[in-house]
């Protein structure tokens, strides 16, 4: 009879933490240029740019982020910043049509609606297209200046330990992904390009160039990208 009786709790406590409820919600995108001098010593401008994306999915599990600086960067070349320890478990939501992403526009831009369920969300995961992240712009340090173009950088893997904890219920609202250009290139370091100017000025990054590693580790920077929930 005891043990009935504890497995009648727990049947019963374990149905009140899982239930949950059909919803949509959209999910709009805004793009942030640094409006100050980057920790590198770098003041950037004219930012334009794409960033090709598949999907966006939500899950429960939350995940802890390390950073380092960029001057921590320079010691250790593959530092960035990553889920610690991530399980993503239950998948909670999902908006699966691409979204060529202009990175020029600074207004809301809307991605679509998700399928989703109520509960508790701690992260989420992006998917990349073979279009790549590509950003042209103008990086001044120390009477320098750089007209560059760091090129297609494609990923093939979704990016996966972006935190996004949120306690969802059937209230109107949206998600908003937030990305940061100032941390994405926030380690590129745009006098080693590896490659000279263009008849047009510009430097197009080399490829195995310290500017182009630069990149590629601030587009797989989970601190790039800020999930949001807006209570509408």
């Amino acid at each position: 009879m005891r043990t009935t009786l504890l497995m009648l709790v727990c049947l019963t406590a374990c149905g009140a933490s899982t239930t949950q409820t059909r919803r949509t919600f959209p999910v709009e995108v805004v793009v942030t240029a640094p409006t100050t001098t980057l920790e590198s010593g770098w003041t950037l401008s004219e930012l334009t740019g794409s960033m090709a994306l598949t999907e966006l999915r939500f899950f429960e599990g939350r995940v802890l982020v390390a950073k380092r600086s960029f001057l921590a960067d320079l010691l250790l070349a593959t530092a960035h910043a990553h889920p610690g320890h991530y399980a993503p478990g239950a998948s909670m939501g999902e908006v699966l049509m691409p979204l060529d992403l202009d990175l020029s526009r600074r207004d809301s831009i809307a991605w679509g609606e998700a399928n989703a369920v109520t509960g508790p969300y701690g992260s989420a995961k992006l998917g990349f297209g073979a279009g790549g992240v590509r950003v042209k712009g103008v990086a001044t340090k120390a009477g320098q200046t750089v007209r560059f173009d760091t090129g297609a950088f494609t990923r093939a893997a979704a990016l996966e330990g972006l935190r996004f904890e949120h306690d969802m219920d059937t209230g109107p609202g949206r998600v908003r992904l937030e990305v940061d250009l100032g941390v994405l290139l926030s380690r590129v370091e745009f006098d080693k390009a590896g490659a000279p100017a263009g008849p047009d000025g510009v430097i197009t990054f080399a490829a195995g160039s310290a500017a182009l590693n630069g990149f590629d580790r601030g587009v797989t920077d989970t601190s790039s990208y800020r999930f949001t929930w807006q209570a509408i």
